[in-house]
């Protein structure tokens, strides 16, 4: 059983983003932004080169592993964007 569609959009064409060291992408999910790690924690891979699968799964160009969008979001170091007013 599979959940209710994501709205997902991936930065790919955008210049690196640096914090504190690390590399991130911009990341857009339902709407929200987030900025996530752009490294594969198995090789190393630019996961913002990646595509998303038929599942919705985030695919390491690398090494072909995939990564659900929660766990990118679940990620410790995914920082999710907001508005200041």
């Amino acid at each position: 059983m599979t959940g209710p569609a994501v709205s997902v959009w991936i930065g790919h064409d955008l210049p690196p983003i640096w914090r504190d060291g690390i590399e991130y992408f911009l990341l857009s999910v339902d709407g929200e932004l987030y900025l996530a790690p752009n490294r594969c924690p198995h090789r190393g891979g630019p996961l913002k080169f990646g595509r998303l699968d038929a599942a919705g799964d985030l695919i390491c160009p690398m090494h072909g592993g995939a990564f659900s969008i929660a766990s990118l979001l679940a990620n410790p170091d995914t920082l999710r964007l907001t508005a200041v007013r």
